[in-house]
């Protein structure tokens, strides 16, 4: 049996949002899906907004029945495989989602 310790990270524990988006994401042959940018995320009101390329989604905002942690496995020592031992950083709390789930609308500008 694997014993998990969770560890409060040093560094970087913050709380996070979780981006829920509905259908597919696709890149045009030949480019690369850009490293860590989707697009841009704006609010109007109190409604999010994001811009992919030429397309905007309108979204909501909306609490988590129960709240996730973002986890960052540590590396295992010599001692902690003998053991049985795994240790977890908690990198990350989510309580609350955006969700996209409409159909994104064209933008000519």
């Amino acid at each position: 049996m694997t014993r998990v310790t969770l560890l409060p990270h040093p560094d970087h524990e913050s709380e996070w949002i979780l981006v829920e988006l509905q259908g597919n994401l696709s890149v045009r042959k030949g480019h690369r899906f850009p490293e860590n940018e989707l697009g841009d995320l704006k609010f109007v009101g109190d409604k999010p907004v994001l811009r992919i390329g030429k397309y905007r989604l309108d979204g909501k905002c909306m609490k988590l029945n129960k709240p996730m942690v973002v986890l960052d496995r540590v590396k295992q020592t010599q001692d902690d495989k003998k053991t049985g031992k795994a240790r977890v950083h908690i990198i990350g709390k989510i309580y609350e989602k955006y969700v996209f789930a409409k159909r994104p609308a064209f933008v000519l500008r």
